[in-house]
């Protein structure tokens, strides 16, 4: 049972799962006024993280009352269906949050399905997306992946090609660019930011869950920078706010006309909170520090920096970051060889990798 994302998704999800079993469509969540002893509580977490937030007290209730009513519904018409895989898109926000606990709490299989950072490839994964994925947090697993599944370890290399700076979504703002990134030269480290509410942000986002945080953070620290080092900051091509006017510092220069990846290839770094650039940026051989919760946050693959402090030390040891290229190889063959699902019929094992995900016998 599919809670029915439209458009675009709804096309991706069905090229990935008609060739599994029979798909059924839900257009909206069933609701119901039988509560659950986790009733309240399960629509609480949706409520908290719903993208839109209502404005007033009243408006919060009601809101919180429909996801109950949802969580209900769903958990009823569930658990009358052992058999059925209950499959949304996201599953981390508001109605589909409320749609994810109640699949999870009437015991029935899920996939929860995400746009993948790389071309003709989606997240498939049987217990949520981003940080809520079901990935090991250790890199002895890839390790072990990567020496029993014969792929040679520079075959990940080939996806560089394929990296390009993604459109935006929405109509951006005119950012001030007025700058001196061309004045500026020297080694430096990129700070790719993400748009303002995003969700990644919000739930995932550690110390840093707004992007004036994390400006403050990395302006502060571009002091501990080493002589003739500075940070260059861009801001999201989607973002509908500037934050130009926090960008400030002599060792800090806004540059939101160069491209993301032509920045990243020229920088000696990456630091993000949890973008996706940042797991792009390992493609261009740069180290990356991950300042929030991230899967991809592991020893050997990438450098961790949870607070204000920690990204001062990171930035004061700047000409040292580093990643181990052993475990960053096999961490990204394996995201490219098994975990993210080709949308292209490209991989006749893609079925029988959805399966396995189905049984739990995977990762």
């Amino acid at each position: 049972m599919i809670l029915d994302p439209r458009k675009e998704k709804r096309r991706l999800i069905a090229e990935v799962l008609e060739p599994v079993g029979k798909l059924k469509w839900l257009r909206l969540p069933p609701i119901s006024v039988h509560r659950y002893p986790e009733t309240f509580a399960r629509a609480e977490l949706a409520a908290k993280a719903a993208v839109r937030l209502p404005k007033s007290g009243l408006g919060g209730w009601m809101q919180r009352r429909i996801y109950s009513w949802q969580y209900n519904g769903t958990r009823a018409l569930l658990e009358k269906r052992p058999e059925a895989v209950a499959v949304v898109w996201n599953g981390l926000n508001g109605t589909r949050r409320a749609f994810a606990e109640a699949a999870r709490d009437a015991g029935v299989r899920t996939l929860f399905f995400e746009l993948a950072p790389f071309r003709d490839r989606v997240t498939c994964d049987p217990r949520g997306v981003n940080f809520a994925n079901s990935l090991p947090r250790e890199i002895r697993p890839y390790l072990d992946w990567a020496a029993r599944s014969g792929i040679a370890p520079d075959t990940w290399k080939a996806e560089r090609a394929r990296i390009r700076q993604r459109k935006p979504l929405r109509p951006a703002v005119a950012h001030n660019t007025a700058s001196r990134a061309e004045g500026l030269t020297g080694p430096f480290l990129f700070a790719p930011l993400q748009v303002p509410g995003d969700s990644q942000l919000r739930l995932f986002g550690g110390a840093f869950r707004t992007v004036p945080d994390f400006i403050a953070a990395l302006v502060s620290a571009a002091d501990a920078l080493p002589e003739g080092w500075h940070l260059r900051i861009k801001e999201h091509p989607s973002a509908e706010k500037s934050f130009a006017h926090l960008v400030r510092g002599a060792r800090v220069v806004l540059d939101n006309d160069s491209d993301t990846f032509d920045l990243v290839a020229r920088s000696a770094g990456v630091i993000t909170v949890n973008s996706s650039v940042g797991l792009e940026s390992m493609f261009f051989d740069r180290p990356v520090i991950a300042c929030g919760q991230c899967f991809w946050a592991i020893p050997g693959v990438a450098e961790i920096a949870a607070d204000p402090s920690a990204i001062a030390r990171k930035f004061a040891e700047a000409p040292g970051l580093g990643f181990d290229p052993a475990a960053r190889a096999a961490f990204l063959n394996f995201l490219l060889g098994e975990y993210y699902i080709a949308t292209d019929n490209s991989d006749p094992a893609r079925s029988d990798k959805i399966m396995a995900r189905l049984e739990k016998a995977w990762p």
